[in-house]
């Protein structure tokens, strides 16, 4: 059986809006395992992505701890949490984010160059990530030549490259017609497969959801279950 990966414990956030308290999230509790597809559906402004950036140490919970590997990523200095994000987890967003200046593959050394290997390392991987996700041919191009489909899988490769633990997925396919999401849906169940990543994917998309191993659903600020377990 495989161990849990993250463990959240009575996760609460409060945002202060002019004289007013706002309950994002209200004494949360989420265990994630190794190796597992976790979908977070919710309805706008549910405090999914909230939560997100809360597991990726972007923003701090008001309450509650989050352990990571049995170590609370919340009590750690900035400086050891931005060597966590950059070695432990990965981002994928709606909008891939990819720096236009720059090659696909450039984009994708890019955290192994700011985690301080070498030019020649972080290329080599680089272009054995590009490969991993069918765009060996498009390395070289800049992210206005290629499709969204394609960003959206140089986004993951640069996502994955320093093979992260935990990748943090905010509407992967939100932006992409049914045919490219379920190519994307096919990619992240094949890289977990092969890196041993977990993710967990924030998603509108039920029928993306529904092909994950587990999902659970934000509301009032709690998670619920969601009868979705697969083979």
């Amino acid at each position: 059986m495989n161990k849990p990966l993250l463990t959240c414990t009575g996760i609460s956030k409060t945002y202060q809006d002019g004289d007013n308290q706002v309950n994002v999230l209200s004494a949360l509790d989420l265990t994630l395992n190794s190796h597992e597809l976790l979908a977070i559906t919710g309805r706008s402004g549910s405090g999914k992505s909230t939560l997100l950036h809360l597991l990726g140490t972007l923003d701090e919970p008001s309450s509650g701890e989050i352990l990571f590997e049995g170590q609370d990523i919340h009590q750690l200095s900035k400086n050891k949490q931005a060597i966590f994000r950059n070695q432990s987890l990965g981002f994928i967003y709606q909008f891939h984010h990819l720096l236009a200046e720059f090659s696909a593959l450039e984009n994708v050394m890019m955290p192994l160059l700011i985690a301080g290997e070498s030019q020649q390392l972080a290329k080599a991987r680089a272009i054995e990530m590009i490969k991993s996700v069918g765009l060996s041919d498009r390395g070289h191009h800049k992210p206005s030549q290629l499709s969204g489909g394609e960003r959206q899988r140089i986004a993951i490769a640069r996502a994955l490259v320093n093979k992260p633990a935990l990748v943090l997925a905010d509407e992967p396919t939100g932006n992409l017609d049914s045919e490219n999401a379920l190519a994307i849906f096919q990619l992240l169940k094949s890289l977990r497969d092969q890196q041993g990543t977990s993710f967990v994917v924030v998603t509108h998309d039920n029928e993306l959801a529904n092909k994950l191993d587990r999902v659970v659903n934000l509301s009032s600020g709690s998670l619920a279950s969601l009868d979705n377990c697969h083979e």
